[in-house]
């Protein structure tokens, strides 16, 4: 950053609308997160011997059916510790179609969801998930064990902890709380719950999947205990929705986690595998999914055995429950954040002058919205790095509720720019990015175009 844009950042940071609120409130969420209720979750999921999508539906203690009472029951538990029965708890069940081998063709499944309404801007979503299904090393088996604590037991108890701590605060977006079914046959559950929220029109800002957050031992015997990854899908280039999603995580863990770091993967999740993120992003909704620095296979789809002195499954004597609290603390700041504050602005355009290095951004500030700021990166930077506020970046009305800022000495060339909301109490929205045109696309376009008779013959 140039000393000119230095003393810029300098002289605006003071006008921002003060963090304190947002931060004290935060970190009073933060310091309610429990590793000894996490570990509990854990193993009362692990206690029912499986999860599979398969396995009984007959009983209280054993299979599926039982898990998913429990959870229900959890999740009204939660919901008497508030008033006005603000947490509303509801199954979706439905049969969809499968196509793993060896399973039927369709699947009866249910969803276990908690919905907390917000108290200003109800419409606007945000989703926190983990799957509460379980396998062993045969994907169609329903009967023999898979205890699935790390895959998924983990993120399911790290959501159901957001849930519990999250519940004791209010907000104005919605915040909703999924354990989904059949992650493990082709995210059936989520699938399910996403393709509903398309049809019923949501306005879905955000969803986090909590999927493999417990291990910190790697398979190279190395400790890994610092960051959580973060993987996005991205449509188009490095700068959809879910990569703003993303840096809106990496935003709330900087300020309110200092000590525990988020690292962001540019990748939709691992090399050749999927999560239940993906159902959302097929909507055109932005998805994340957190999972553990290194994750080990033997723990993962793997019936209970030893091979070579080495053992195998699943187990919760394997998890680390102070890790999954950590992880659980990052999908709380993020989302406490994201809820507490506007929906994003929108970004209309940004050009760059003609006549000096200053880049012009046009965008529509969202109602609510105390301040806007502006932050850019260099094109190969994963985050951004460098941000103004307003009273640094000479905004100018253009009439119909636009607004243009002018960025000084920023060369569009060669940056990303964007704009975000913020609250009168600090908290942040997802960063808005303007369309990047495509001057030969338009001129490619326009030459092959057609003209059409009345009967739509070229």
């Amino acid at each position: 950053m140039s000393p000119r844009l230095a003393a810029l950042v300098l002289a605006g940071s003071a006008l921002l609308p003060a963090q304190a609120e947002v931060r004290d409130r935060v970190r009073t969420l933060l310091s309610a997160v429990d590793a000894a209720r996490i570990e509990q979750d854990v193993r009362a999921l692990v206690g029912f011997g499986t999860r599979h999508v398969l396995s009984r539906t007959d009983s209280d203690t054993e299979g599926t059916g039982a898990a998913r009472r429990w959870l229900q029951a959890r999740f009204a538990a939660i919901a008497a510790t508030t008033d006005e029965g603000r947490l509303q708890v509801a199954l979706q069940a439905a049969t969809v179609p499968c196509l793993r081998p060896g399973m039927p063709r369709e699947l009866p499944i249910v969803n276990v969801i908690a919905t907390l309404r917000g108290t200003g801007d109800p419409e606007r979503i945000y989703v926190v998930s983990g799957h509460y299904d379980s396998r062993n090393g045969r994907g169609e088996d329903g009967e023999r064990a898979a205890p699935g604590a790390v895959d998924d037991a983990s993120g399911t108890a790290a959501m159901l902890e957001a849930c519990r701590v999250l519940t004791a605060a209010r907000f104005p977006a919605t915040i909703v709380f999924a354990a989904y079914d059949a992650e493990e046959q082709g995210l059936l559950g989520s699938a399910a719950h996403a393709a509903a929220l398309a049809d019923a029109g949501a306005t879905v800002d955000g969803m986090i999947t909590c999927d493999i957050v417990g291990n910190t031992l790697g398979m190279d015997g190395a400790r890994y205990h610092r960051f959580v990854r973060c993987f996005s899908y991205a449509s188009g280039g490095t700068d959809g929705s879910g990569r703003s999603l993303a840096r809106a995580v990496t935003y709330a863990a900087r300020t309110h986690l200092p000590d525990f770091d988020v690292r962001l993967i540019l990748r939709g999740d691992r090399y050749g595998r999927g999560g239940d993120h993906r159902s959302f992003f097929e909507h055109g909704f932005p998805a994340v999914r957190f999972t553990e620095p290194r994750e080990d296979f033997s723990r993962q789809h793997q019936d209970i055995t030893s091979r070579d002195g080495r053992p195998y499954g699943d187990l919760p004597d394997y998890a680390d429950f102070a890790y999954t609290a950590n992880v659980t603390r990052v999908a709380v700041a993020t989302l406490a954040e994201l809820a507490s504050a506007p929906p994003p602005p929108l970004a209309v355009s940004a050009a760059l002058r003609r006549d000096r290095y200053d880049t012009e951004l046009v965008y529509v500030p969202p109602p609510g919205a105390a301040a806007c700021e502006f932050v850019w990166r260099e094109t190969t930077a994963a985050d951004w790095t460098n941000v103004v506020d307003a009273a640094a970046a000479a905004l100018v009305s253009l009439g119909g509720g636009r607004m243009q800022a002018t960025l000084a000495g920023v060369c569009l060339d060669d940056v990303v720019v964007g704009v975000r909301a913020i609250a009168a109490d600090g908290s942040r929205s997802r960063v808005a990015t303007p369309p990047e045109p495509d001057r030969f696309d338009r001129q490619r376009r326009a030459r092959t175009a057609v003209t059409e008779d009345d009967d739509g013959q070229r």
